[in-house]
């Protein structure tokens, strides 16, 4: 694969995707167990029959035992949609000196997601949104859906002015069913907006978890001096005093990452950041182990 190399492979060694809410996202036969009555595999219990219960599913053994009806409730195996949408607009583009770009590490991690979902068994679809939403690849499940979705990834480009807001509601509209949906974005814009195109995710009732991208220098804004700042997404360039502009940018940076974090975290969702430095690997290990 040309986005997920086997050294992040092994880093990634232990980890899955593992709904929290696996009994209500159904599909083929899979590895996500959840109650369901009827017959499968695996005997979970047994329970007083009820009105509308079908009749094979009685035991008639404990039937004959105890004179009274008792249904059989099975634990099934479900295979579970996985979509990565994949912001693809232009602030997506920014790479620091000698680093790679925001856009290639959100590569890197929908690989990853997609690596993972396929190997236990899940479906991994992919969408990407920028000016547009746009359905690159649709969930399939099989070896031979990785070698799609590297292609899928290596196909999006950033560019183009985003209503990231907007966006992510455009992206959701292009989800064929319920699923587990990562979404993976700089999460630069609105972030009121955001977040409540993030929670109207969860009210379609999918699993939902956020990967934010970012680079050290969208954090830190280690400039000096007069300098001419141009925006990846359009807009007039803008001539700053770096030194006078930097306290004020740091700390609405700040006020923006702290937002995020809360209300996500009070919304019981998944998030971490994975920086344009270091091992994303570990940002991801803490996305699917919360």
């Amino acid at each position: 694969m040309r986005w997920l190399d086997p050294e992040s492979q092994a880093r990634l060694k232990g980890l899955g995707l593992f709904p929290r809410r696996a009994s209500g996202l159904s599909g083929a036969p899979g590895k996500h167990r959840s109650l369901a009555r009827g017959h499968s595999r695996d005997f979970a219990q047994h329970r007083p029959y009820s009105y509308g219960d079908e009749s094979r599913s009685i035991d008639w053994k404990a039937y004959a035992r105890l004179d009274r009806f008792y249904v059989r409730e099975f634990r099934s195996e479900d295979r579970i949609p996985v979509f990565v949408l994949l912001d693809s607009s232009g602030s997506m583009a920014y790479a620091g000196a000698g680093r790679q770009s925001k856009l290639d590490l959100g590569r890197r991690a929908a690989a990853a997601v997609a690596w993972l979902a396929l190997a236990q068994g899940d479906e991994a679809g992919l969408v990407t949104f920028g000016t547009e939403a746009k359905l690159a690849l649709p969930p399939r499940a099989g070896a031979a859906q990785l070698g799609a979705f590297d292609e899928a990834l290596t196909q999006a480009s950033a560019s183009g002015e985003t209503d990231l807001a907007k966006a992510i509601e455009a992206a959701a509209e292009e989800l064929p069913r319920r699923g587990m949906v990562v979404l993976i974005s700089d999460l630069m814009g609105d972030t009121a907006g955001a977040l409540k195109a993030v929670r109207a995710l969860v009210a379609r009732r999918h699993e939902v978890l956020v990967l934010r991208t970012i680079d050290p220098d969208e954090r830190d804004f280690p400039y000096e001096g007069p300098c001419l700042m141009e925006g990846l997404e359009g807009g007039e360039p803008l001539f700053v005093d770096a030194l006078e502009a930097a306290p004020a940018y740091r700390a609405a940076f700040a006020r923006q990452a702290d937002a995020y974090a809360g209300a996500l975290r009070r919304a019981g969702l998944a998030y971490a950041v994975a920086e344009t430095t270091g091992h994303w690997e570990a940002a991801l290990g803490r996305l699917l182990t919360r």
